[in-house]
C-alpha cells in the first residue's frame, strides 16, 4: 500500500504541472542528497466506522490491515501482521493487553501502533502510514484493476454495512471496489490469515502493474487526494528521496509467523529467530558470531530452561543450530514464570564485562529478552540461564 502511495506521488510529481514548483524544489533536493537509507514503517488501513444503516461515518479506529514495511534501495520487504494478533505491553497511553488491531484506538493512535509493532518484532519502526481502503480503492482504479483466480466461490452479505459480495469461481477481474471487498472477505477457512494473503496479491498486482510507464499518466488523478488522506510522520521529503527506486521495485512478502490461542493469534516465539533472519536478514553480527563460538571455547556453559509446558526447549535449540550458533544445553522445568535471560551477578564490572555477560546480553538480544543478573544461578553449574515461560 505504501509503495502505490509514493508511485501515485511519483506520477503527480511527475505530470502535473500544478506541483512544478514542488517537482522543482524536491526533486533536485533528493536528488543531491545522495541513496536513500533503509526506511522502516508499519502502514494500516483504518475500517469504516458506520451511524447506522448503510451510513458510513468515515474511517474507524480500528486498524483492518497492519503491515511492517521496510524499503531498502529498490527491495520492499513487507510482514502481514494479523489484526487478531495479542499485543500486551507498553504504549503511549500506558500497559495495554488486547488484539493489536484495537491498539490504534486506545494505546495512543498511530505512534500507539507505531510502538506495539517494533516491540513484537524486535526491530526498528522509524515511521507510520495509517490510509483508508477507500484510497486503495483509487489506487486500484489507476491502473485499470487486477485480475486474480478464485479457488472457491466468494459470497458474503452484511445488509447494515451495505456489504455485498458475490464472486464465482475461476477467473476474476476486480475493479477499486471490487478489490477491496476481495482483501477483506473472511469467510474461507483460515479467516484472517488468508485476508492477509489476498491484501499481499492485490498490493502486489497493483504495484506491478503501477510501474509500467502506460499508467503513469494517470496517477496524478489520485495522487493528491491519496497523499492528503495519508496520517503519517513520514516527511515528504523523504518520500521523494525513494522515487528513483521504485520503478524498478521488488516486492518480498510474508505473513508474521503466529499460533492460536483462544479469541486471538500470538506469536509463535520458536519460528520467530529464524523468520526475521530469513525475511528480514537481520542476523547476529560477526561480532556477536564471534563471541559466541569463544564463550563455547572458553568452556561458558548455558541452559536453556524449558518452561513453557509446550516443548519450546528443543524448538529453540534447533533454531540455534539452523543460525549457526553454538546450539545450548536443554533442561525442562515446571510449567511457569516468565520468558528472560539471567546471568550471575558480579560478572560486569565498571569498564569491562566478562565473557558470560556478554554472551547473556547477546542471546537476550537475539531472543528480544529480558536480562536479569542474579547471584546465584539455579540450576547451578551454569554461566547464563535462558528460560522459556508459558508466555
Amino acid at each position: 500500500m505504501l509503495g502505490l502511495a509514493l508511485l501515485a506521488l511519483a506520477g503527480a510529481l511527475a505530470y502535473g504541472p500544478q506541483l512544478q514548483e514542488v517537482q522543482a524544489g524536491l526533486f533536485s533536493e533528493y536528488r543531491e542528497s545522495g541513496p536513500a537509507e533503509e526506511l522502516s514503517l508499519v502502514v494500516a488501513a483504518r475500517d469504516t466506522e458506520y451511524c447506522g444503516y448503510h451510513t458510513a461515518c468515515g474511517p474507524g479506529l480500528r486498524t483492518d490491515t497492519i503491515f511492517y514495511v521496510r524499503l531498502r534501495g529498490s527491495e520492499a520487504t513487507v510482514v502481514a501482521i494479523p489484526r487478531d494478533l495479542r499485543y500486551s505491553g507498553e504504549t503511549p497511553n500506558g500497559f495495554y493487553d488486547g488484539k493489536i488491531n484495537s491498539v490504534y484506538e486506545r494505546g495512543g493512535g498511530a505512534e500507539g501502533l507505531r510502538h506495539a509493532v517494533e516491540n513484537l518484532l524486535g526491530v526498528p519502526v522509524q515511521h507510520h502510514v495509517i490510509l483508508t481502503f477507500e484510497a486503495v480503492m483509487k489506487l486500484v482504479n489507476a491502473v485499470d484493476g487486477v485480475d486474480v483466480v478464485l479457488p472457491y466461490p466468494m459470497k458474503y452479505t452484511d445488509r447494515a454495512a451495505g456489504l455485498f459480495i458475490d464472486f464465482p469461481a475461476g477467473p476474476l477481474h476486480l475493479n477499486g471496489k471490487d478489490a477491496v471487498k476481495y482483501m477483506r472477505f473472511r469467510r474461507w477457512e483460515g479467516s484472517d490469515l488468508g485476508r492477509l494473503d489476498r491484501i499481499k496479491e492485490v498490493m502486489g498486482l497493483a504495484l506491478r502493474k503501477a510501474q509500467s510507464p502506460r499508467y503513469w499518466p494517470r496517477l496524478p488523478g489520485v495522487a493528491g487526494a491519496v497523499w492528503n488522506s495519508l496520517e503519517t510522520s513520514l516527511p515528504l521529503t523523504e518520500a521523494l528521496q525513494r522515487l528513483p527506486n521504485l520503478q524498478s521495485l521488488t516486492l518480498k512478502s510474508a505473513t508474521l509467523p503466529t499460533l492460536e490461542e483462544g479469541s486471538f493469534l500470538v506469536l509463535d516465539q520458536v519460528a520467530m529467530p529464524s523468520f526475521t533472519a530469513g525475511l528480514l536478514g537481520y542476523t547476529p553480527d560477526a561480532e556477536v558470531m564471534a563471541r559466541m563460538v569463544q564463550a563455547e571455547a572458553l568452556g561458558l556453559k548455558t541452559l536453556l530452561l524449558d518452561r513453557s509446558g509446550a516443548g519450546l526447549g528443543e524448538r529453540y535449540r534447533q533454531g540455534f543450530v539452523e543460525l549457526g550458533i553454538p546450539p545450548p544445553e536443554v533442561h525442562t522445568g515446571e510449567v511457569g514464570g516468565t520468558s528472560l535471560v539471567l546471568v550471575r551477578s558480579g560478572v560486569s564490572i565498571v569498564g569491562r564485562e566478562s565473557p558470560a555477560f556478554l554472551l547473556a546480553k547477546d542471546y537476550a538480544d537475539l531472543l528480544h529478552l529480558p536480562l536479569e543478573t542474579r547471584i546465584r544461578l539455579e540450576p547451578r553449574g551454569y554461566d547464563v540461564i535462558i528460560v522459556l515461560g508459558p508466555s
